[in-house]
């Protein structure tokens, strides 16, 4: 059957088939290590009974399956793909002192969480768009489902996972809304951290520190301090997110934060920045590492310049649910 005869899975349909796979007795042991599953599409098609012929790849860990996915191009008969993973979650009323947005990164881990629950989950996208999260708890009979029917507008899920499928079926991902101005900043307060640590620094020396001093063509050391507010901007407009990944798709740069040229190839904007800001500490932790390193009339110094950039170093709200899923970090 070819592509354009096969109709899509709505939402709720989708989110149906969701729950079914979760219903599907699981192998013993816990945790079963992550798995990509692909649906073709099935003759005729049956949600009871799935009326799939079910494809599943094993995987590593989240970023073991981008790479997969980069590689992988979807096959024609494929109508959804998704990932199934086992971690860990609480009840929303246990949700209060979890930070579930920063959660894999910065926030406390559910492993350790007096109410903690073990969770096995399947994030869906499929070909039109919609996309589907059903949860299982340990104890529960019937799985918990979250359906959309745009998987990519804003508030959109997002994440190397949910990013990654909607890109192998070659949907666009969420835009995300953090400024390369911001990524900017943060890779600057993470150095000037790390430089405070072994000694005192003045403003000058702070400044000095900011990535776009290597856009100043001068004899010497820079003096950044008077002109970092214009000298932040620029860098930000000549490296910008676009240009990041125009050069890390090609391999003409390599850094610590850009992904592989294959996976920056394969990415669009929204993962792409998703991807660096991954491997970046967010900017209102590493403002929060300078308190008390740093004199405070360099720290008003440093504060002022990001209000100057309109940057705001306050840790996101909190909500719920909180999921910490080993190997699909959100």
């Amino acid at each position: 059957m070819h592509q354009r005869d096969q109709p899509h899975l709505d939402a709720e349909a989708l989110g149906a088939v969701a729950a079914s796979l979760l219903r599907l007795p699981a192998r013993p042991g816990w945790p079963e290590p992550p798995f990509l599953v692909a649906l073709p599409w099935g003759d005729p098609w049956r949600i009871d009974d799935l009326g799939f012929d079910l494809e599943a790849r094993p995987l590593a860990d989240a970023d073991d399956a981008v790479r997969v996915l980069c590689r992988q191009p979807a096959r024609p008969e494929w109508v959804a793909v998704g990932v199934v993973v086992d971690g860990w979650t609480v009840p929303p009323s246990a949700t209060d002192d979890v930070d579930w947005r920063t959660l894999h990164r910065n926030g406390p881990s559910l492993r350790r969480h007096p109410q903690r629950q073990r969770v096995r989950t399947i994030h869906l996208v499929g070909r039109g768009g919609p996309v589907a999260l059903a949860l299982l708890s340990d104890g529960d009979i019937e799985p918990q489902v979250h359906a959309s029917s745009d998987g990519g507008a804003a508030g959109g899920p997002t994440g190397p996972l949910p990013d990654g499928l909607r890109r192998l079926l070659g949907l666009p991902t969420p835009a995300c809304g953090v400024s390369a101005l911001e990524l900017w900043a943060s890779l600057w307060l993470a150095a000037v951290a790390a430089r405070a640590s072994r000694g005192p620094l003045d403003w000058v020396a702070v400044a000095a520190l900011h990535p776009g001093s290597r856009l100043l063509q001068r004899a010497g050391p820079p003096d950044l301090a008077p002109d970092l507010v214009v000298v932040g901007r620029a860098l930000a407009r000549a490296r910008g997110w676009t240009a990041l990944q125009r050069t890390a798709a090609s391999g003409a740069e390599v850094a610590s934060f850009l992904p592989p040229p294959d996976v920056a190839a394969f990415a669009d904007a929204g993962m792409f920045a998703r991807l660096v800001l991954r491997q970046v500490e967010p900017l209102w932790a590493v403002r929060r590492q300078l308190d008390g390193r740093l004199d405070p009339s360099v720290l008003a110094e440093v504060d002022a310049t990001l209000a100057a950039w309109r940057l705001d170093p306050v840790p996101p709200g909190r909500g719920g649910p909180a999921l910490d899923l080993p190997h699909h970090a959100a």
